[in-house]
């Protein structure tokens, strides 16, 4: 799918034209037209490609940028007016292309285009104004139905045969778990997950093994021997719902964070995971996120944790 923006009265420095492009969950194309060339995205800078793909996108994409732009000039000066597209394409079991053509007019649809009947329709009054204008374009209609019938699915598949790990990779997530006080005798427990691949993830709190809940909570007051499993997981890199638990009373929780900030213990700490690859225990998602590194569900337990 192509996600496409054009607005009438960019700030200055920004684009007038922007593109992203998504193969399922995962963006693998830019573009705008200050830059004006489609480069590719995350992990797809090292897809195997064709020499002349990205060219090709480059050029494809130049020609919507300039049919986006020429419709805003043709809505007139009633604006500021953002026109957007929903572009691409979804193969079926037995590789059958669906192709996708949608707009949106200042965040409302209001126009579709039939590769079939080579037309634009709507019913609002700018429909008319725009498709009267893309109309008059030399081979807009063949480019469209060009770009949706055939491109779009040789690429897709190209993509599905080139860059299949790309679309398959799968990260299981790393959890924290930070503790702060709350009001008297309450003690705040946090548990955040992050580096995780597809991004869908599902979070259940659990408290003495019971059902806590979702979302954040005070759970306290804190007493001697309360055992916390923050988390339970569900994630598609994960072979079943995994706890990610902390044995530890929630003083010892506390004692614990305030001892991991000494300063020898954590360059030691970051110089023995970064020989193992792994990402420093304190990485930021807030200024305040102080929080320990807590080991990946169904993996097994780094002794720097």
């Amino acid at each position: 799918m192509y996600h496409l923006t054009a607005v009438s009265s960019p700030a200055p420095g920004t684009p007038a034209f922007w593109v992203s492009g998504w193969l399922g969950p995962q963006q693998y194309l830019s573009y705008n037209n200050l830059r004006a060339q489609a480069e590719p995205c995350g992990a797809w800078v090292w897809e195997n490609q064709v020499s002349w793909y990205w060219e090709k996108e480059t050029t494809d994409l130049r020609n919507k940028q300039e049919l986006f732009l020429e419709a805003l000039k043709a809505l007139g000066e009633g604006g500021p007016y953002t026109l957007q597209g929903l572009l691409g394409c979804e193969l079926g079991p037995d590789n059958a292309s669906v192709p996708v053509a949608k707009f949106a007019l200042n965040g409302e649809d209001f126009m579709d285009f039939d590769p079939k009947l080579g037309t634009w329709s709507g019913e609002w009054p700018e429909t008319e104004t725009i498709s009267k204008r893309w109309m008059q374009e030399a081979g807009a209609v063949s480019k469209e139905r060009t770009f949706l019938l055939n491109s779009c699915p040789q690429r897709l598949l190209g993509h599905l045969e080139r860059g299949r790990g790309n679309l398959e990779w799968k990260e299981p997530p790393s959890m924290r778990l930070k503790a702060r006080p709350g009001s008297p005798g309450f003690s705040v427990l946090t548990c955040s997950a992050f580096s995780f691949y597809p991004p869908e993830l599902q979070l259940r709190f659990l408290r003495n093994g019971l059902a806590a809940g979702s979302g954040e909570g005070d759970f306290g007051p804190h007493g001697g021997g309360l055992v916390i499993c923050c988390l339970l997981i569900s994630h598609h890199s994960l072979a079943a719902e995994s706890p990610a638990k902390s044995s530890m009373p929630v003083v010892g929780i506390v004692i614990g964070l305030l001892l991991l900030t000494a300063a020898a213990a954590g360059g030691a700490l970051l110089w023995r995971r970064m020989r193992k690859g792994l990402p420093a225990p304190w990485i930021s998602l807030r200024g305040d996120d102080v929080g320990a590194l807590l080991p990946t569900p169904g993996l097994p337990k780094d002794a720097d944790s």
